[in-house]
């Protein structure tokens, strides 16, 4: 019963490691968006979470939030926290009625100790109210 046990015990911490060795990083630091790929309609905004996943290295360095591309034209990104000590920050993403239907991405990255790692996002814009374009005939 004791060996059960022990075979058990060690099954569960092996399974445990394994989980924490996928997403925290043995060196440096990487970056886990919740959604890679989204679709907003014109005029609205919609949220994603920008997970912050360091090693033992980087558990006390201060993040900076930016972008390693230019934003799209009618697109705006705003984060809470975008700076400091934290592990999720909340990035909005805001998309103006008069931007375009269509497929855009750009890169959300983080600055640790002077290092940038990012991830694509991939953003598809659909119509919306704003929108329809009205022709008069006079």
């Amino acid at each position: 019963m004791k060996t059960l046990y022990m075979i058990a015990l060690l099954f569960f911490v092996a399974a445990a490691t394994e989980t924490f060795a996928q997403t925290a990083p043995r060196t440096e630091f990487a970056i886990q968006l919740s959604k890679n790929a989204l679709e907003v309609k014109a005029g609205t905004s919609t949220e994603i979470n920008v997970n912050i996943l360091r090693s033992k290295t980087y558990t006390k360095s201060k993040a900076k939030l930016g972008f390693s591309s230019q934003l799209p034209e009618g697109i705006s990104v705003s984060f809470e926290p975008a700076e400091g000590l934290f592990d999720t920050s909340v990035a909005t993403i805001h998309v103006a009625e008069n931007t375009k239907a269509g497929n855009y991405q750009f890169i959300l990255n983080a600055e640790l100790n002077n290092k940038v790692k990012g991830s694509i996002v991939k953003l598809a814009v659909t119509e919306g109210k704003g929108n329809a374009v009205v022709t008069l005939n006079e």
